[in-house]
């Protein structure tokens, strides 16, 4: 039986993805911006939104820190993140599109 918490957060993902990439993405490619940013950057593509990760998991800890833990909005985001570079993984290593 799953934390009913935890199945909560996760139906929640989606519309976290579909509002960020709404505004990331381009209408042919949700996640063209991870590829964008790679690709200046030098970086395996799935490398990025794996960096963007760690950039929010020190704020929630620098917020939680200070006693702020409700505000702390980055765990979705960086669930979502998880997903992105998985997906981008996946697509790197040939498995869809």
């Amino acid at each position: 039986m799953a934390d009913p918490d935890w199945v909560a957060a996760w139906q929640e993902l989606h519309g976290v993805h579909h509002l960020k990439s709404a505004t990331y993405g381009t209408d042919d490619d949700a996640l063209q911006n991870f590829v964008d940013v790679a690709r200046v950057a030098g970086l395996p593509v799935c490398l990025y939104p794996a960096l963007r990760m760690v950039e929010k998991l020190s704020r929630a800890s620098h917020m939680i820190g200070r006693g702020d833990s409700r505000y702390v909005e980055e765990f979705m985001d960086v669930a979502s993140l998880a997903l992105c570079a998985e997906a981008l993984r996946r697509r790197e290593e040939g498995w869809g599109r």
